[in-house]
């Protein structure tokens, strides 16, 4: 099994073997390169964001997508302008996406499975049942636009740090991996560590089939070709760190989504009252208002005094990068 530092040392890493020893297949979205049966380990998954020249990533939509989830939430009417191509994969007309981790994670039949880890882990750290189901059989075996790709998680504490486990049927390693899944996963478990009291530890991918759809194969081997020693960057002002306990979670992460909604609307952040004193939400809160302005027109110039406040952090570095990025309206 590998093992990597970051999710982008993982991602370039596994990008480059997936050209070098993957096959071609086909599937009903096109031609991929694929490596079947792969398992590879994360290990400081709290350095989340990509720095890949090439890659232009979003890292506003990664942020935005994973607060969506967290909050139990599916529709597209947050989704989408964040995420142009969210509602190719809905099945309703671009409403709602069918499978959505968000109520599987939080209301599966009225079960919520991040509470139930929670309590579980809380209860016996040393639990071995700490599991989180995204697959329903009593409703995947459909034909979709939208079955679950990641189907499984698993925490488990192990010598005073949780680790995750992440089981995929399927992992686009350019849509899927890099732009939302590892990052999504990488909160749930520093979240989780915190309400736990516990230090944040690995993160584990195994993948039936990981893939490149060819149509991003000269891109990548270009990307990886051009920029082969960008691998493993850490930002020297490391990462904002989440501190929020378990029973404050669900008030504040709401109050979150309430600043996102109003910025959203045309709010500028300057003027609005943040009821929390979390590192992370306010980082977060502090990207979404960056990227918003820079929606409307602001220059890089015009957000420096913004971008200031995230410092060289890791999210700093990343917001900068995406500002500052040719065509960057166009993703």
């Amino acid at each position: 099994m590998r093992t990597f530092h970051t999710i982008d040392d993982a991602f370039q890493g596994m990008l480059a073997s997936l050209l070098s020893e993957g096959k071609r297949v086909d599937s009903r979205n096109g031609e991929a390169v694929e490596l079947p049966t792969q398992a590879f380990v994360i290990q400081r998954p709290q350095d989340r964001f990509l720095h890949t020249p090439g890659r232009n990533n979003n890292p506003f939509a990664a942020i935005a997508e994973t607060m969506w989830v967290l909050a139990g939430r599916n529709d597209l009417n947050y989704l989408t302008p964040y995420l142009r191509r969210a509602p190719q994969y809905s099945d309703d007309g671009g409403i709602t996406w069918r499978a959505g981790y968000g109520p599987r994670l939080r209301n599966w039949r009225g079960v919520d499975q991040v509470a139930e880890v929670h309590g579980l882990l809380k209860a016996s750290a040393s639990s071995r049942r700490a599991v989180m189901s995204l697959f329903d059989p009593a409703l995947d075996f459909v034909d979709s636009a939208d079955i679950p790709c990641n189907n499984w998680l698993h925490f488990l504490v192990r010598d005073g740090r949780l680790n995750l486990n992440v089981v995929a049927r399927s992992t686009d390693i350019w849509f899927g991996f890099s732009a939302i899944n590892a990052f999504e996963w990488s909160v749930l478990l520093e979240m989780m560590a915190r309400w736990l009291h516990l230090e944040m530890g690995e993160m584990t991918f195994f993948t039936s089939s990981l893939h490149l759809y060819c149509e991003f194969e000269d891109r990548a081997r270009t990307m990886l070709g051009t920029h082969a020693g960008a691998v493993d960057y850490v930002s020297p002002g490391g990462s904002f760190r989440y501190d929020t306990d378990w029973e404050e979670s669900t008030e504040t992460h709401g109050q979150w989504m309430d600043l996102e909604h109003q910025i959203r609307a045309g709010a500028d952040l300057d003027d609005l009252h943040v009821p929390f004193s979390d590192p992370l939400l306010i980082a977060y809160v502090r990207a979404i208002d960056i990227f918003w302005s820079f929606k409307r027109g602001s220059t890089a110039e015009d957000l420096e005094p913004r971008l200031a406040l995230l410092g060289d952090s890791d999210l700093g570095a990343a917001a900068r990068e995406f500002v500052t990025r040719r065509q960057a309206q166009e993703h």
